[in-house]
């Protein structure tokens, strides 16, 4: 049998290793050989279904709704390595990013980071709790000025755009005035349909987990949910996740009985480093 270390990244959790395999555009997690469901997983399955959504699918043919689904999880994947990219101070060619959702997406996204001037940045971090089986990757851990992420809670109150950048309203000057109020906190940034209150539920699970696989690490205190919204005057949402554990561990309990068990892992087929159909064909100096 395989060791499933050697299929995939593995990271020292307190509550032991977990190795996190990367398969058609899936991420499986196993910790210490064990099978573990993802946190996305068991939303997909047992999480509230937003109406809204649920309205579109009854109206639009099947065939066409898979395909907008698709369509959308691979944008949504595609400008998740983005943003990941923009916070390891990576430039982004905007000829690979040609619609007006990605361009739109990735300026709202700089224009909040520079405001907010998060320092001590940690990006895809696994993170896994053993006694429910479960992992999950995070998509941001940083330190940031609470009164910062305070007003970009309510973007349109406090702020206007300049020069393409966000500037506190005159009359909130005084907000930032004296030592920043510095905190540690998990951020999750969004590109899907799912509802405002799966996220919250997700970023809260990631916080508790967080602190659980790292206890040595200083703790977050707060997580937040950061979703792209054409709709939003400023092409944003942040919402602040303060649910407790028992919000995810309900729907975790939901999806198990739904599946009648815990659910099996996938096949893990190995493939060799190099593909060859023929052995190299070496010739002496004469050419033969």
């Amino acid at each position: 049998m395989t060791d499933i270390k050697e299929l995939g990244k593995t990271y020292k959790l307190a509550e032991g290793e977990i190795t996190r395999i990367e398969q058609d555009d899936e991420h499986y997690y196993f910790i210490d050989g064990e099978f573990c469901i993802s946190v996305t997983k068991v939303l997909d399955l047992a999480a509230p279904f937003p109406e809204g959504l649920r309205q579109w699918l009854r109206n639009t043919d099947a065939q066409e709704s898979l395909d907008y689904l698709n369509m959308t999880k691979d944008r949504g994947s595609k400008l998740h390595n983005a943003l990941e990219g923009l916070l390891l101070a990576e430039g982004l060619d905007k000829e690979l990013y040609p619609t007006k959702y990605e361009r739109e997406a990735i300026t709202s996204f700089i224009r909040v980071m520079r405001f907010l001037q998060p320092t001590n940045i940690e990006t895809e971090l696994v993170v896994g709790d053993k006694a429910l089986r479960l992992g999950g990757t995070m998509d941001l851990i940083a330190t940031a000025d609470l009164r910062r992420l305070e007003i970009l809670l309510e973007p349109t109150k406090y702020l206007d755009i300049v020069d393409d950048n966000f500037v506190l309203k005159e009359k909130f000057k005084e907000m930032l005035e004296g030592a920043p109020n510095l905190i540690r906190f998990v951020w999750d940034h969004k590109f899907t349909g799912r509802s405002t209150y799966n996220h919250k539920v997700q970023a809260s699970k990631y916080k508790a987990m967080y602190i659980k696989s790292y206890p040595d690490n200083p703790a977050p205190s707060s997580a937040f949910t950061w979703r792209y919204s054409a709709q939003h005057k400023n092409k944003f949402q942040l919402c602040k996740a303060n649910l407790s554990e028992k919000s995810f561990d309900r729907i975790y309990d939901t999806a198990i009985e739904y599946l009648g068990k815990f659910p099996e892992p996938p096949e893990m087929p190995v493939y060799p480093d190099t593909f060859r159909l023929f052995d190299p064909i070496t010739t002496n100096k004469k050419g033969q």
